[in-house]
Order: C-alpha cells, then sequence, then structure tokens
C-alpha cells in the first residue's frame, strides 16, 4: 500500500469491524474529594477533569493528562498546609466523551438549574463560588477564558500576574464549551477553562494517545497555576460574582 501510495494511485480500503453489546449495562461513577474549609466550610470551590476515554484510547492526553493536572494541584495545597476559608472539591468526570454525563447529573443534583422547573434550585446553588476544568490537552497555560463573565476579570488578571514568566498572560471574555465546565456555565453558575497552547502529534480520541507524547514540563506548570487559582477562589471574601 505504501509503495501505491507513494505513487499518487487512489487506494481502496475495506474494514470488517465485529462488535459485540453484552446484556449488562455497568453505572458509571464520577470520583470526588476534598480539602475542608473553615470559616466558610458550607461554600464550595471546585476544580475537575474528566478521566474517561474513547474506546481502545490509552487517554494520555485526553484526559488523563487534565486528571493528573488537577490531583497535583490538589497534592499541592495538602503539601504547603493550606488552609482555605471554602472546602476545595475535585471532581474527576465521568461519561464526558459521551455527552458531559457524569458533570451534567451532577451540576443537576447538587446545585439545580434555575431554568428547569422538574429540577429546581438545589441548596447547593448559591454555595458554589467558582469551577475550574482541565480539558483540550496537555498544552501550557497561556490564560483563561472568562465565559462571558466580566465580573471575574479583575481577580483573575491579579492572579495570573505571578505566572506571568511562565506565559500566562491572556484573559479572554470568550466562551468556550464541549467539556465539563458548560453545565455549571448554563445553569448560571461560574466555571472556567484554561486558555492552552496547542499540542500536535497526542492523538487524542485515538489508540495513539500514549504517554511519551506529553510534555510533562507544561503539566506541572498547569498544576502550580491551578492550585494558586484555587486557593485564591477558596480565600475571598466574597464569593466570586455571577453572569
Amino acid at each position: 500500500m505504501y509503495r501505491i501510495l507513494e505513487r499518487d494511485l487512489p487506494v481502496k480500503i475495506e474494514i470488517e469491524i465485529r462488535t459485540k453489546i453484552g446484556k449488562a449495562v455497568d453505572k458509571a461513577s464520577n470520583v470526588l474529594g476534598e480539602i475542608p474549609g473553615s470559616d466558610l466550610k458550607d461554600e464550595l470551590v471546585m476544580l475537575g477533569a474528566h478521566f474517561d476515554t474513547w474506546h481502545a484510547s490509552p487517554n494520555a492526553s485526553d484526559n488523563t493528562s487534565g486528571v493528573a493536572v488537577m490531583l497535583e494541584a490538589m497534592r499541592i495545597l495538602k503539601a504547603v498546609g493550606a488552609k482555605p476559608r471554602r472546602t476545595i472539591r475535585i471532581a474527576l468526570w465521568s461519561g464526558e466523551e459521551q455527552g458531559l454525563h457524569g458533570s451534567r447529573e451532577h451540576v443537576y443534583k447538587h446545585f439545580g438549574n434555575p431554568d428547569d422547573p422538574e429540577v429546581g434550585i438545589k441548596p447547593g446553588y448559591e454555595k458554589l463560588s467558582a469551577y475550574f476544568n482541565q480539558d483540550y490537552g496537555p498544552g501550557q497555560y497561556r490564560g483563561i477564558y472568562l465565559q462571558g463573565n466580566e465580573g471575574v476579570r479583575q481577580a483573575f488578571t491579579s492572579w495570573m500576574k505571578p505566572f506571568k514568566d511562565l506565559g500566562m498572560t491572556t484573559v479572554s471574555l470568550r466562551g468556550v464549551g464541549s467539556t465539563d465546565h458548560v453545565y455549571f456555565d448554563r445553569v448560571g453558575l461560574p466555571a472556567f477553562q484554561f486558555l492552552q497552547d496547542r499540542v500536535g502529534g497526542t492523538g487524542g480520541h485515538t489508540n495513539l494517545d500514549f504517554y511519551d507524547t506529553l510534555p510533562i514540563e507544561d503539566l506541572k506548570k498547569n498544576a502550580v497555576i491551578v492550585a494558586s487559582f484555587v486557593y485564591h477562589a477558596a480565600m475571598t471574601e466574597k464569593r466570586l460574582p455571577r453572569k
């Protein structure tokens, strides 16, 4: 086939796929963990990433890299003995690749949906200050998307200043989608995705999504930035403003 392609001749390939679907249907689960808060312990700051993958994918860039960043951010906060005012909760989501199922169900169950009378507003709705998400590959952070929430610009710009030498300089009013912050944002909760470098050759959504394609040093930098943002959000006098 290679020699045919080298000669620019058209190639036809036939593939036979045999798939067997079993009768058992297992429930997917989210994985949660917390660092308890102090005087504002009933309020929350969340960080998260989806841990599910595409069929047969090793899942390194999409999205084990995101899971690693968020877990490392939590480890950093524990290691330095951080005493947050608000409880910091990490959420590792399932069902993202099939339609954001894990994060959507968590949002509806614990925070609610003011636009859906059947769901309504849950007690946790007024307790969440912010959710920070990691997806979109393993690239180094260069900024953060505000999801149209101009009210957080001043705080985020200030929090980014210590990381200017890492290239963390952009605060974009844009909103982005297709990952787990979407349902938080959709029901009116502050939720944000970081702006990242595009990293080619990682094989996301394929069986070539291997660990050795990951820029490990960039992921370490990202974890430090997440830890700082989450800590700042957990320490503010008031919850972050909503749109």
